[in-house]
């Protein structure tokens, strides 16, 4: 094993992701539990007031469970990347926009009161997240190369390529709502807006897939 550091780094942030994905499953199912309780308070009989009651219970402990898996998986990544950052500095970028994604999160927590504020920092955030799976990918790619992996680097690539598609598709889509009008733009940008959302589906499975590849590489 010549990379021990990055071997342990992506070992955590693959179980990261993993834990990530079953957070957003209990989301939806969160979701969807939320709403059947709150057509089920509708209906009003006795019976339905209790589905009610056991739909709220069941979103609470949902909502609990989710952001206990966010938090362990938040931890998990950051100790990954700090792991892989001895032996590829490519993970060192990593580990400074994910450091500046921390800081941003707490502020647009604290600036609560000010939608403005706290709405760019949400929006720094999630950039400061893609510049780390991006970097991540990167490193991932060149540690690749020096174990003459092209199998895995050409995977890390296309992750990479699938990345650029949906962010250039999502600014099309922003630049559609905010200069053009009509009900043709709509359309298009509905459209638009579903096809990021697959792609984005997409990307994140490949992601996991390379992860998957990589971390397995480096424990060869």
């Amino acid at each position: 094993m010549r990379f021990p550091n990055a071997a342990k780094g992506l070992k955590k942030i693959f179980t990261a992701e993993i834990l990530n994905l079953i957070g957003a499953i209990l989301m939806v199912i969160m979701a969807g539990v939320l709403v059947g309780s709150l057509v089920a308070g509708k209906i009003g009989n006795t019976v339905s007031v209790s589905i009610m009651s056991g739909g709220l219970i069941g979103v609470g402990v949902l909502f609990i469970a989710a952001m206990v898996l966010g938090i362990i998986a938040f931890i998990m990544n950051l100790v990954g990347v700090i792991n892989a950052n001895h032996d590829e500095s490519n993970f060192k970028s990593a580990l400074i926009f994910l450091i500046i994604s921390i800081i941003a999160s707490v502020l647009a927590g604290v600036f609560t009161s000010n939608g403005m504020v706290s709405s760019l920092m949400r929006s720094l955030s999630t950039l400061m997240s893609l510049f780390v799976t991006i970097f991540v990918i990167s490193g991932s790619i060149k540690l690749a190369d020096q174990l003459n992996r092209g199998d895995v680097s050409t995977s890390g690539t296309n992750v990479l390529k699938m990345i650029i598609v949906v962010k250039v598709i999502e600014l099309i889509v922003s630049l559609i709502v905010s200069f053009m009008g009509g009900m043709v733009a709509s359309v298009v940008a509905c459209i638009l807006f579903l096809a990021s959302v697959i792609l984005n589906i997409i990307q994140y499975f490949m992601y996991l897939s390379f992860l998957n590849k990589a971390k397995k590489m480096l424990n060869e």
